[in-house]
């Protein structure tokens, strides 16, 4: 019964894993100065407010 519930442990690690988007990186593209302004979907959520860099100048 034990080796089961580890069995389901395992499998729901990896489903949570497999299934977690929210720490990719966008794939907007930059400027020369190495940034861009948000998109509005962005400024909805509150994910940023106007121009940002990505890249150091």
């Amino acid at each position: 019964m034990r080796t089961l519930k580890n069995g389901y442990f395992i499998v729901a690690i990896v489903v949570v894993m497999a299934t977690s988007a929210s720490a990719y990186a966008h794939p907007g593209r930059l400027d020369k100065n190495g940034g861009h302004n948000c998109s509005a979907k962005s400024k909805q959520k509150g994910l940023c407010s106007g121009y940002h860099y990505h890249k150091k100048k």
